[in-house]
């Protein structure tokens, strides 16, 4: 199962069951549909939720879970990250006591784990950076934010339980996360020059048409032109010989 896929399965698993339990303890009553979801958590697309499920509930379309869908629940619901990225990770699981949060009696290793994050975070900006143009570097914004709000709520969600053996994971979690945003902008760079390909493609075929139909004009006059000429010499001819017939009778009636 593709990483995109497992996010989508445990961002359904989350919200399947925190509608099951809003509606068993009659809380938090403003949340109990796909659609309460999708306007609180992700207003730009108000279906969102119905969009990610499969072709066989009706208004599905299998869309994949926006970033900022991801982030706003963890906020909302205090969840550990991981659970999006792992499918073996239980929803009941997923939830941070406070108690976890605030035991931290190995605060350098997280703050080294942090660190890494953070200079991950430095160098995606930094290629960002280096693009060629300012429409390129323009649409990279809105990725990179969606970044920084991961990697905040990230490192926010740093405990001491057992992270000398998730460190790699937590990192190659963000790492993935990085090689997602930048396909995303890669996708969103190769959109905008297809687009103005397209726009130079359609520009150059209007102009070379016209060209052709003001040379086509330009060639009719010429023939118009020609023609009207080639009419006049055609009637001097015809007067001439007209001339030269009654020049040719008149020295035969002398005769």
């Amino acid at each position: 199962m593709s990483q995109l896929k497992i996010i989508d399965n445990q961002t359904l698993k989350l919200i399947d069951y925190l509608i099951a339990l809003h509606k068993e303890t009659q809380t938090n009553l403003d949340l109990v549909n796909d659609y309460s979801f999708g306007v609180k958590f992700y207003p730009y697309n108000k279906y969102i939720v119905t969009h990610m499920r499969g072709k066989e509930v009706k208004g599905g379309k299998e869309k994949h879970a926006p970033h900022p869908l991801i982030i706003n629940l963890g906020k909302q619901f205090n969840l550990d990250f991981n659970f999006f990225y792992d499918q073996t990770i239980g929803v009941k699981d997923a939830f941070l006591s406070k108690e976890r949060i605030a035991y931290n009696p190995n605060k350098e290793f997280i703050n080294g784990i942090s660190k890494e994050i953070d200079k991950r975070f430095e160098l995606f900006i930094e290629e960002n950076r280096l693009l060629k143009n300012k429409e390129e570097r323009d649409s990279c914004k809105g990725t990179e934010n969606e970044l920084f709000n991961i990697k905040t709520h990230l490192n926010k969600s740093l405990s001491a339980d057992n992270l000398s053996e998730k460190k790699v994971e937590i990192t190659e979690m963000f790492d993935r996360m990085i090689s997602l945003c930048r396909k995303k902008i890669n996708n969103l760079i190769a959109k905008t020059n297809l687009e103005q390909d397209i726009a130079k493609l359609n520009k150059e075929v209007v102009q070379s048409t016209e060209d052709k139909v003001a040379e086509l004009e330009e060639n009719i006059q010429k023939l118009v032109k020609d023609i009207a000429e080639c009419n006049k010499m055609a009637f001097e001819a015809q007067k001439g010989q007209t001339e030269a017939l009654k020049e040719l009778l008149a020295i035969k009636s002398k005769e």
